[in-house]
């Protein structure tokens, strides 16, 4: 298993523990990591992007519930024009297209 990829299931191992210990501050830091991993391919960045709906719904987050409906709606399209901005948490609370610093712990498995 490729680095990039262990990091992304460690993320998501992470955010499903934080779900069931009803950390929310946690929840969206390890969706947030898994997004910055997840942006190389559009089924698993479609997928981090399922993840943060749910967690809306869950958390009855009227603002974040329609962001994550309009980020995956444009995910795919994103991927096709080659416009997926580096960094990005993933979450309505940054820009759709704000490239952002990417932690420094995940920068060398981005450019593995």
């Amino acid at each position: 298993m490729m680095l990039r990829e262990k990091k992304f299931e460690d993320e998501l191992q992470f955010y499903r523990l934080a779900l069931t210990s009803k950390d929310n501050t946690k929840v969206r830091h390890h969706l947030g990591r898994a997004h910055v991993l997840s942006q190389n391919s559009t089924l698993k960045h479609l997928y981090v992007h399922a993840l943060m709906f749910g967690f809306a719904l869950r958390t009855f987050d009227l603002k974040e519930t329609f962001g994550q409906i309009l980020r995956l709606v444009v995910t795919v399209p994103g991927h096709m024009i080659g416009k997926v901005p580096r960094g990005n948490i993933g979450w309505s609370t940054v820009g759709l297209t704000q490239v952002m610093q990417v932690p420094e712990d995940l920068e060398s498995v981005l450019t593995e």
